[in-house]
């Protein structure tokens, strides 16, 4: 009898497992798991049919109104039947979606947003995450699993990003930024906002004029860079003003955005000051006038020396125009000087000669003062040649001025030389123990007073017979 039983089960059980597999294929995901069961197959296919996407959307409201209203991918002709990407009856946690040619693979962009720059390398878990649902609610009325879905993800920046600019700007994030980086802001014109940068602002870096401000409501952005609210209108709005005030409070009467010094230069007028500037003093910058921590006005600047200090040294003062620099010199350089010829010739050393065409270096040289200082010499002790000269006789003919000086001829040089060439000797040979006769009073000076293969000439111990100047023609006969 307890056998009969035991067939009889196992024949039971035998035959109507084939016939269960017919009726339910397998377990449904454990997001349909109220759906099982053989009352319920109707909820999900059509009588004789297999599943019908028209059931599926009766419950899948959300997705329902986006395909009606064209939004999506499953708004596409090629996506509308459900089961061609979705697969049940493969058990509790089998995955349901269906990804053909792979998760990694799939083309973003036929959902209606196509991911470029960094979108492209993240992971779909990146950005498909429950805090970045826009209408949260929503899906959980329905009961969706906000970490499973990917619908409910708004286009705009700000749904995912966080707004660095804490409301300051318009929310069309790529209106200035791209999704390649955040900075640098590329698409960002400065020249279409109400500040349109010139000159030296385009160099300058955004926080110098937008400085941070601080921010604790965000963990990982404590500070944020200030666009709203800022003052441009006037130059002092960032800038201090270094005149404090002293020229107005218009900077582009003198300055511009190209540089504050290249600016003063080309915007303002000194013609216009009881100071004109001519020749160097235009080539000037402010600041070697207008010096810092002094009154921006000169109160003295009639004289040279007002702002530049005596060169000579009060060497002049003594002149009738008491050393003042213009009766020598202008703004066009301090040299060379305006002092002419005929003004010399009213000093007390009048140029004569060859002296008239040496340049004025070449007697005014530089020397080094008692106080240290150098400085062009323009006072002389005497107007002796041998101040500027040297003596190229070494002292030999010393005792011969002085006889000639005491008898009542000249004195110095002057006695053989003149200023128009020191080659033209006028020296009277007669007054030494050797009178000239003959050929000797044509021949020059170093025929007979040059040392043989030197160039000195020497006027001592030269004797005065033939012999000693003189090669015997007749080889002592």
């Amino acid at each position: 009898m307890i056998t009969s039983r035991f067939t009889y089960i196992i024949f039971v059980f035998l035959f109507l497992r084939p016939l269960w597999a017919q009726l339910s294929p397998g377990d449904l995901h454990r997001s349909h798991a109220e759906l099982e069961g053989i009352a319920n197959c109707t909820r999900c296919h059509e009588r004789g049919k297999k599943l019908s996407s028209a059931k599926c959307l009766d419950c899948h409201q959300l997705l329902a109104a986006r395909m009606r209203d064209g939004k999506g991918l499953h708004a596409r002709p090629e996506y509308k039947q459900c089961a061609d990407c979705h697969v049940e009856h493969l058990g509790r946690d089998y995955d349901l979606i269906y990804w053909k040619g792979g998760k990694k693979g799939f083309d973003h962009s036929l959902t209606g947003y196509k991911l470029e720059g960094k979108h492209a390398s993240l992971d779909c878990r990146d950005c498909h995450r429950s805090d970045h649902i826009a209408d949260a609610k929503s899906f959980q009325k329905y009961k969706k699993d906000l970490k499973r879905t990917f619908l409910g993800l708004d286009r705009q920046c700000l749904s995912c990003h966080h707004d660095e600019h804490r409301g300051q700007l318009k929310a069309d994030c790529l209106s200035c930024h791209t999704m390649s980086a955040w900075k640098p802001a590329d698409k960002f014109d400065h020249d279409k906002t109400r500040f349109p940068l010139t000159g030296l602002h385009k160099t300058t870096n955004c926080a110098k004029c937008h400085p941070r401000q601080k921010d604790n409501k965000f963990k990982n952005d404590d500070s944020f860079l200030t666009f709203s609210k800022r003052k441009f209108s006037r130059c002092s709005d960032c800038h201090s003003d270094v005149h404090r005030g002293r020229f107005g409070k218009n900077c582009r009467s003198c300055h511009n955005t190209g540089g504050w010094h290249k600016g003063a230069l080309a915007g303002f007028d000194h013609n216009k000051t009881d100071y004109p500037l001519s020749g160097k003093h235009r080539q000037l910058v402010c600041s070697d006038c207008h010096t810092r921590g002094q009154p921006l006005r000169i109160a003295r600047f009639q004289r040279c020396t007002d702002c530049h200090r005596d060169y000579h040294l009060g060497r002049f003062a003594h002149r009738p125009q008491k050393g003042a620099c213009e009766e020598c010199h202008t703004v066009e350089g301090f040299s060379p000087a305006n002092f002419t010829l005929d003004q010399h010739q009213k000093t007390k050393y009048p140029l004569k000669g060859a002296h008239q065409a040496v340049p004025c270096i070449f007697c005014h040289k530089k020397v080094q003062l008692k106080n240290g200082r150098p400085a062009n010499r323009f006072y002389f002790p005497s107007f002796r040649c041998t101040v500027c000269h040297k003596d190229p006789h070494r002292g030999e003919v010393d005792a011969i001025l002085k006889q000639t000086a005491a008898g009542g001829g000249q004195s110095g040089c002057a006695n053989c030389h003149n200023v128009d060439s020191w080659s033209q000797i006028g020296f009277d040979h007669s007054r030494t123990g050797f009178p000239l006769q003959g050929r000797h009073s044509e021949i020059g000076c170093k025929s007979c007073h040059q040392a043989a293969g030197t160039r000195q000439i020497s006027f001592h111990r030269l004797e005065k017979d033939c012999a000693s100047c003189h090669k015997d023609t007749h080889a002592g006969q």
